[in-house]
């Protein structure tokens, strides 16, 4: 296999990506990638594979409590079986400490923080740490939205270093609208003060996140990995990628853009959706068993883990 081309440097963005196509709508009974297994096989038969997910709602079902949302024995040991044969990772909103200690299987690529911390497996020199210098900052937002909602019954402030997640998970009782009212008024009210200018707000499923306002996310955290481990735009590469939410369309948009890079996304959704996936899966349950056929593709999709390795150490991260 030909040595892994140079990585970016750290904090780098990489190419500008034509992601100006518009969504479509995914039936989940015609889209269904298990249903529509073959076809996808036709796409990345005799290349090799890379695999990326995301972490809740595709690996693990969405739990009233964060802090519970435990990767259970039969998914873990499809990853395993799954990073033995494909390049895998998981790039999500949790902080990269936390999903790597979720997860526990360190052979693994990770970003964790939408993207914005990314490091490779155990020995290996990739790492990449995004808007470090919004660390202060996101400190200061974290609590003062503690400090906030302190009389919201149902809500949880979460610290992804990087990010900052405001949950309404935990009471079916309690409705989103006085967490979202919240979350509003701390923006329109300018009580994150000088952050307001340096932030964005997004809404995902039952989580308001709070992220660093540069042009950065898990599309582009997903093509910094593949060109750091010389795997960008190569012929015989075919990338997949698995997620539930919004912040998964940036990656779900790669593949649609017009470039050489190839590769599917895949929605995981229970109903029918508007999305820059090309496929869908409705659970949790369904993602488990799309990646043990995609394990037992013998000759169908070559064995790439481990081989790809960055020629040279990255610098270090942007500060």
């Amino acid at each position: 296999m030909a040595a892994a081309a140079s990585p970016p440097a750290a904090g780098a963005e990489p190419a500008a990506i034509d992601s100006s196509r518009a969504s479509r709508r995914l039936s989940v009974t015609n889209a269904n990638a298990l249903a529509n297994f073959s076809v996808l096989q036709s796409h990345f038969r005799n290349h090799r594979l890379v695999v990326f997910l995301d972490y809740d709602g595709t690996l693990t079902p969405i739990v009233n409590d964060p802090a519970l949302a435990l990767l259970s024995p039969v998914m873990k040991d499809t990853l395993e079986k799954l990073r033995e044969k494909f390049i895998t990772g998981v790039i999500t909103g949790r902080s990269l400490h936390k999903i790597q200690k979720f997860v526990s299987i360190p052979q693994l690529y990770y970003a964790g923080s939408h993207g914005f911390d990314i490091e490779g497996p155990n020995g290996t020199s990739i790492k990449n740490q995004v808007a470090a210098q919004f660390l202060t900052d996101l400190n200061q937002v974290r609590d003062a939205l503690s400090e906030g909602i302190a009389g919201i019954a149902g809500s949880e402030v979460e610290d992804n270093i990087f990010s900052v997640s405001l949950h309404y998970r935990y009471s079916e009782e309690v409705l989103p609208r006085p967490v979202s009212r919240y979350a509003e008024k701390c923006w329109s009210l300018g009580f994150l003060y000088r952050s307001c200018a340096s932030f964005r707000l997004n809404e995902g499923k039952m989580v308001f996140e709070f992220k660093p306002k540069i042009d950065w996310n898990k599309g582009k955290a997903l093509v910094w990995l593949l060109q750091a481990l010389g795997l960008d735009e190569h012929d015989d590469v075919y990338t997949i990628y698995i997620g539930d939410d919004t912040t998964d369309e940036d990656a779900f948009q790669l593949f649609q853009a017009h470039c050489n890079r190839k590769g599917v996304g895949i929605i995981v959704t229970e109903e029918s959706t508007s999305t820059g996936a090309s496929f869908t899966l409705r659970d949790t349950n369904e993602v488990c068993e799309f990646l043990n056929r995609l394990i037992s593709c013998d000759g169908h999709g070559d064995n790439s883990s481990g081989d790809a390795q960055p020629a040279s150490p990255p610098p270090g991260p942007l500060q």
